[in-house]
C-alpha cells in the first residue's frame, strides 16, 4: 500500500541540576551537599517546508477482484519523489477505511499532483493493484481551504469506474528534525509482459468457475508462466477448501 506521517514540535531541553551529597570520610567531616551542574544537551535543529497534509480516509470499490474471499486492500501514496502506505484492512473488500494522516513535504512549490493506488495484498502472489488516481489539488488548496472531496478511482472497468476515494488536503507548514527518517522508497516494478489471449483460453478452461479476469490477473503477477498460474490457483483453492473431519 512507508512516509513522515507526524509534525514535530520543537521545544528545547534545558540543563539540569540536581543536588548530590559526597562523603568525606578522610577528614571525618560531615557529609555536605555539593552542586552537580549538568550540560545542557544540544537543541534538536528543525527543519520547516511546505507540504500537503493528506487524509487517506476511506474508500468504495465497484468490484472485487479476489478469488476467493475478501480483498485485503491497503493505499500507496505518492507525492513528489516520497511514498507512503497505509496499512492493510484486513477483510474490508471493496469499502475499506483507512482514515490514515500524512505529511508530506513538498520538493518544490509547483507540484500540483498526487497519486494514489489501492493494492489488494495477497499471501500468494504480488500484491494486485486494483484501483488509481492522479489528482489535480485545486489552487485554493494553496489559498488555505481544506480539500474535503470523493475522488473517481480508474482501473480495469475504465476511466473513474472502479469506484471513489475519500481524501482531505490541505497546505501547511511541516516542522521536522533535520534527522527524521525519510519517507520508504519503492523501485518500480519491471513490465508486465504481453498477456497471450490462448493462455488465458486455457485457464478457463481448467477452471471454469473462476471468473477470467482473476486468472488473467494472477496470470499477469505471475509474468505470463502458465504452470506457476496455474499453482497458484491451484494453491488458492486448497487454502479456500473446508477442512476435513
Amino acid at each position: 500500500a512507508v512516509g513522515i506521517n507526524a509534525e514535530y514540535g520543537s521545544s528545547g531541553i534545558n540543563g539540569r541540576v540536581r543536588e548530590a551529597v559526597v562523603s568525606t570520610q578522610s577528614t571525618g567531616q560531615a557529609p555536605r551537599p555539593v552542586q552537580v551542574v549538568r550540560p545542557p544537551h544540544p537543541t534538536q535543529t528543525f527543519a520547516t517546508q511546505a507540504g500537503f497534509s493528506v487524509t487517506i480516509a476511506q474508500a468504495i470499490l465497484n468490484k472485487s477482484y479476489t478469488l476467493i474471499g475478501s480483498m485485503d486492500p491497503y493505499v500507496r501514496l505518492k507525492v513528489g519523489h516520497n511514498t507512503y502506505e497505509t496499512f492493510t484492512h484486513a477483510g474490508a473488500d471493496k469499502t475499506p477505511r483507512w482514515n490514515k494522516i500524512y505529511h508530506c513535504p513538498l520538493p518544490n512549490t509547483t507540484l500540483r499532483t498526487i497519486n494514489v493506488e489501492i493494492f489488494d495484498e495477497k499471501a500468494l502472489t504480488e500484491d494486485q493493484r486494483v484501483a488509481y488516481a492522479k489528482i489535480s489539488v485545486p489552487e485554493s488548496v494553496f489559498q488555505g481551504h481544506t480539500l474535503d472531496e470523493w475522488f473517481p478511482l480508474s482501473g480495469k472497468l475504465g476511466e473513474g469506474k472502479e469506484g471513489t476515494i475519500n481524501l482531505i488536503i490541505s497546505y501547511t507548514r511541516i516542522h521536522y528534525p533535520y534527522v527524521a527518517a525519510a519517507p520508504q522508497h519503492f523501485s518500480p516494478r519491471p513490465p508486465t509482459p504481453p498477456i497471450n489471449e490462448s493462455d488465458v483460453d486455457m485457464l478457463k478452461d481448467m477452471f471454469p468457475d473462476v471468473d477470467r479476469e482473476v486468472l488473467r490477473t494472477v496470470l499477469e503477477s505471475k509474468h505470463g508462466n502458465v504452470e506457476n498460474t496455474v499453482s497458484a490457483v491451484l494453491q488458492m483453492a486448497d487454502d479456500s477448501a473446508p477442512a476435513s473431519g
